[in-house]
């Protein structure tokens, strides 16, 4: 399919045709690909990347900001910080699972790619979205918390990502986060601080 672009835009609509193939064939599209499916000329796409490695850098970039958008997105209208928390966790899980392909790019094992600043300080806001929300949650050493619950996601994600099926006998890859993220909930709800009417009762008030 053609991606439609109007001046200016070209750049946006590269990575959009770079995402899709990404995402429908599991590999990135070639620059011929490219080319056809924004309908410019072979050239065109050189404009903006100057070869094949800066256009995986910027698809693997924007591949955490759809990530980022994606938490967002699942998230902004809950107020009770531990729904959105397990939210947001859910959402983490569900774009693993529906993109494979972007998610081995975003999470692959080239060096390169992964030091990238560009893909750095996307991973970074995608990242902080789960470091804010459990410090939201009354967790005073948020980070370490965090880093144990995004173990904990990833690595479902990445089984799910995968095609390895769980050795529960008829359960199916989607439905496997309920248990995993009721475990992370527990987890910071015993290292999240009393609130309100709970914790003056505790404090003696």
């Amino acid at each position: 399919m053609a991606h439609r672009y109007h001046h200016g835009d070209l750049r946006e609509a590269l990575l959009d045709a770079a995402l899709s193939g990404l995402d429908q064939h599991g590999e990135l599209p070639s620059w011929r690909a490219l080319a056809r499916a924004c309908t410019v000329s072979q050239t065109a796409p050189y404009r903006h990347f100057a070869n094949f490695d800066v256009l995986q850098v910027a698809v693997a970039a924007a591949c955490f900001r759809r990530l980022t958008a994606a938490i967002r997105a699942a998230t902004e209208k809950l107020e009770d910080p531990f729904e959105r928390l397990a939210a947001g966790l859910t959402a983490y899980f569900r774009f693993g699972y529906r993109h494979p392909s972007w998610y081995a790019l975003m999470f692959g094992r080239k060096r390169a790619l992964l030091d990238n600043a560009e893909v750095e300080t996307a991973g970074s806001e995608a990242y902080g979205t789960l470091v804010a929300a459990v410090a939201s949650c009354g967790v005073a050493d948020s980070a370490a918390v965090a880093f144990s619950l995004w173990c904990a996601v990833h690595g479902l994600a990445d089984i799910a990502a995968s095609g390895l099926r769980s050795p529960l006998p008829g359960t199916r890859p989607e439905t496997l986060p309920a248990q995993v993220i009721a475990m992370c909930m527990e987890h910071v709800r015993s290292h999240a601080r009393p609130r309100g009417r709970h914790a003056k009762k505790r404090s003696g008030g």
